[in-house]
């Protein structure tokens, strides 16, 4: 089988090639250099794009403008219902980091809570919504409960129910799949630690709901609990919604920014320019 021996100093242009690099030769090494350049492509862990635990004062959450990330205040944009109340008890999950108090169903209006808040677009690669709630059975029904997803005004899909009982990956109509792909097992009236994963290259929305945080790789995630295939919602602003009762704490948005080469690679890249005259070369010959 064709092999090549290795003399340094004389990989170049301007010096005989040794009879023992052949064309085949010439090809596995690039080939070699190419894979590894290709295997050390680095991808970024995730990083938090926007947090809030909701550590405020006791009162109404619109005009509160804590945690980091977001860029404008929380407002209640819905003149029919009323702000969510900030409570001074947090929700907490095994493994979960939680800081403040939570949010709360506040009575007022129409008897439904709204509040939302923009942040920059997200519509590339893969994000992740995490979020805490617990909602009651009275809750569901006439487009409530859920998070919302908007991007610049216009509703792209959300996460909860609009007359379900389980926790589902909701669309722009607010409806689940409808072959139940996008609905989970998961209670509504349960505490939930909600884990969304909007995929934007592969145009599909998932969900996990009470994961183990001591197991779960947000990079390689394990099945997930509903899938939403053809669904990937690109927002700059999250909406709450929901009739009493009504708990929700923890929202975290994380992204993974696009793969960038490595040291190792833009040396893998560079012995390929190298190698070019000396493929020529040998080919020729």
């Amino acid at each position: 089988m064709a092999y090549i021996k290795l003399y340094f100093g004389l990989f170049s242009p301007n010096h005989n090639v040794p009879k023992s690099l052949t064309i085949a030769g010439a090809k596995g090494v690039l080939g070699i250099i190419l894979s590894l350049a290709v295997c050390m492509t680095g991808r970024a862990q995730f990083s938090t794009i926007a947090y809030d635990g909701f550590n405020y004062s006791t009162g109404s959450l619109a005009g509160d403008n804590g945690g980091t990330g977001w860029a404008t205040a929380w407002t209640n944009d819905y003149s029919s219902g009323a702000s969510f109340n900030v409570i001074a008890t947090g929700m907490t999950y095994s493994g979960l980091t939680t800081s403040g108090g939570s949010i709360a169903w506040g009575s007022g209006g129409n008897g439904i809570s709204e509040d939302s808040r923009t942040l920059s677009l997200m519509d590339s690669g893969v994000v992740y919504i995490q979020f805490l709630s617990q909602f009651g059975s009275s809750s569901s029904g006439g487009g409530t409960p859920n998070i919302r997803l908007y991007d610049s005004g216009a509703l792209t899909g959300g996460f909860g129910s609009n007359g379900g009982s389980t926790m589902s990956i909701l669309n722009s109509l607010l409806q689940p799949a409808s072959g139940g792909s996008s609905s989970s097992s998961a209670s509504l009236t349960a505490l939930n630690l909600v884990v969304g994963r909007i995929d934007y290259e592969n145009d599909i929305t998932m969900m996990w709901v009470n994961p183990d945080l001591s197991t779960f790789d947000y990079q390689n995630p394990a099945a997930p609990d509903a899938t939403y295939t053809n669904l990937a919602p690109a927002f700059n602003t999250i909406a709450i919604y929901s009739r009493s009762p009504a708990n929700l704490d923890e929202f975290t948005v994380m992204a993974e920014p696009a793969p960038e080469p490595s040291s190792s690679v833009l040396l893998g890249m560079s012995l390929i320019l190298w190698m070019r005259p000396l493929c020529r070369h040998v080919m020729s010959s």
